[in-house]
């Protein structure tokens, strides 16, 4: 209930602010698509016929003509559901607020703050979704500090994730492609610590004429006195053709979790990888792709290795072909995967595609040590803004002895631009 009331009341202030954009800003941009989809659905045993219709809306109102207010945007991003089949557990009808915010920058843009529903990006954030305000100040152009307030946002189908936040990170920016940070985070749930995180992040290119940038992470578990996770990149573009990578990475399963969910002690406590990524483009029709990673954890030492090769061809190369391949080998498991797939324009309005996958277990899975799946879609565009897909995909895997599946989809598109002009 009180999650409910809390997602209530952030649509009443998207409704506000979407009211206020419309009233007065100059430019309104909105797009609208509406997805329909039906397919088999097997629930305890039993087939049902799930049909359910999506509704997907955003909003951006920009040039807002306010005293002492340099620029002002609201943005409301949010979806709809309605079952008109067998819906799940009874619900007919389903929603959420993706977004729903209004953004003001004053002072000469020196000092920004943001109300509503929004995402904390960066540093110890990590793209956590909470309902409050966040302000900017940025005393001078390349240096500045932020700092966030509210309560984190449960999305739809996922679990809590407390009740009140507390955040801020501090930064340099000296160049458009370097900048440095240091950030705090606290969440509570029903008074206990979820989570207090401390994290460092960099980014920048240490000599201009040299085409290597450095990046780096690192967030530190204050209550649990170690390392969360923590990342190193190197990426070095050799030339227009060829860019090559190194990084490592460790990280701790469990402190992705709040502290006080049980699942946290299921976890194991860490996972170190560490290896290179290389992309060429060989011909102008012809790139390739490929990874090598060391992993190191508590069962052991395992590897990591793929490699894509993907084409274009026909006219005007609009068409695309390819061959992938991967092999994990883990203490316990591993397996060897191979996948081809293509996208084919065949008329100016209809696209198909094919993709097919295999996998070969080192070791039995339910008795079987190999899985193929299979999938091929059409669409056609038969109307502007409106699009029919049709998808079919079979399966034989150690988990279904044998399934086939069809679904078919229904998008329909609107995107405008409304400019009020005044007199």
């Amino acid at each position: 209930m009180w999650l409910r009331d809390r997602v209530w009341r952030a649509a009443l202030v998207a409704g506000s602010l979407a009211g206020a954009a419309v009233a007065h800003a100059e430019t309104i941009e909105a797009s609208s698509t509406t997805l329909v989809s039906g397919r088999p659905d097997v629930r305890d045993g039993v087939v049902h016929t799930a049909v359910p219709v999506f509704e997907l809306v955003s909003v951006r109102a920009t040039d807002f003509h306010l005293p002492g207010v340099d620029d002002m945007s609201v943005v409301m991003s949010g979806w709809g559901a309605v079952a008109l089949g067998e819906p799940m557990e009874g619900n007919r009808g389903l929603g959420d607020l993706d977004l729903a915010f209004a953004e003001a920058k004053m002072l000469h843009r020196r000092v920004a703050a943001r109300l509503g529903r929004q995402l904390l990006v960066a540093g110890a954030g990590r793209n956590l979704a909470f309902d409050g305000l966040t302000l900017t100040v940025r005393p001078v152009r390349w240096a500045g500090v932020s700092v966030e307030g509210g309560a984190p946002v449960t999305p739809r189908f996922g679990t809590q994730r407390g009740d009140a936040l507390v955040a801020g990170r501090a930064f340099v920016k000296p160049a458009f492609d370097g900048e440095a940070g240091v950030s705090f985070l606290q969440v509570l749930d029903h008074g206990e610590i979820a989570r207090r995180d401390l994290a460092f992040d960099a980014r920048l290119v240490p000599v201009r004429s040299v085409p290597l940038a450095l990046s780096g992470f690192a967030l530190f578990s204050l209550p649990d006195q170690r390392l969360g996770e923590g990342d190193v990149t190197a990426t070095w573009q050799v030339e227009r053709r060829l860019e090559v990578s190194g990084d490592y990475r460790r990280t701790a399963p469990d402190l992705f979790l709040p502290r006080n969910s049980i699942f946290s002690v299921f976890s194991q406590e860490t996972r170190d990888e560490a290896g290179g990524y290389l992309y060429a483009k060989l011909k102008p029709w012809l790139r390739l792709q490929g990874d090598y990673h060391v992993i190191v954890d508590a069962s052991g030492t395992g590897q990591d290795a793929s490699a894509k090769v993907t084409g274009r061809f026909g006219p005007e190369a609009r068409d695309t072909a390819g061959l992938e391949s991967r092999r994990l080998t883990l203490t316990s498991s591993g397996y060897t995967m191979a996948r081809a797939f293509a996208v084919v324009r065949i008329a100016p309005l209809i696209v198909a595609t094919g993709d097919a996958s295999s996998f070969f277990f080192d070791a039995d899975v339910n008795g079987h040590r190999q899985s193929w799946v299979g999938a091929a879609t059409l669409a056609y565009d038969f109307r502007p803004r409106w699009r029919a897909v049709v998808t079919g995909v079979a399966s034989v895997t150690p988990f279904v002895e044998r399934s086939v599946e069809g679904m078919a989809k229904l998008v329909y598109q609107l995107s405008t631009q409304v400019r009020q002009v005044k007199q």
